[in-house]
């Protein structure tokens, strides 16, 4: 009964030992003013770009006239994996090529295409003029 036991108890440890499917929280603290060069691509309404931050880059999702979106450019699915990030963005589809997963930038990024299963991860975003602010605290 012991034996039976034990190997119960390892063969839950060792199926919990999935660290490659958490995404690290890190700090993200960015202030962009918007009539930078590098930020043009944000003009139009649904337009997007890709900036340095978070784990593996960020994503700036222009929504409405006055609203951005702000992702973390890491896919939900493995997202410890080296090549593990939304690295294409069609319309407001993004897309991980690592594993093919697909995620919706005006849907809160909506995983629509697995095998990723969680939304990509959302920062905060303040617009005040011309300075989009976009923190996750």
């Amino acid at each position: 009964m012991k034996k039976l036991i034990i190997i119960i108890f390892v063969l839950i440890i060792i199926s919990c030992d999935s660290k490659q499917d958490y995404c690290n929280d890190v700090y993200v603290s960015k202030e962009l003013i918007l009539t930078n060069e590098a930020y043009k691509g944000l003009e139009q309404t649904g337009n997007s770009i890709f900036i340095n931050g978070g784990n593996k880059g960020i994503i700036i999702y222009r929504f409405s006239t006055n609203e951005y979106k702000a992702y973390d450019r890491s896919c939900t699915y493995r997202c410890n994996d080296p090549c593990s990030y939304i690295d294409s963005i069609n319309s407001t589809v993004a897309y991980c090529d690592c594993c093919t997963s697909a995620f919706l930038l005006d849907q809160n990024g909506l995983a629509i295409n697995g095998p990723a299963l969680m939304s990509l991860t959302q920062y905060s975003c303040y617009l005040n003029g011309q300075v989009l602010r976009i923190n996750n605290y």
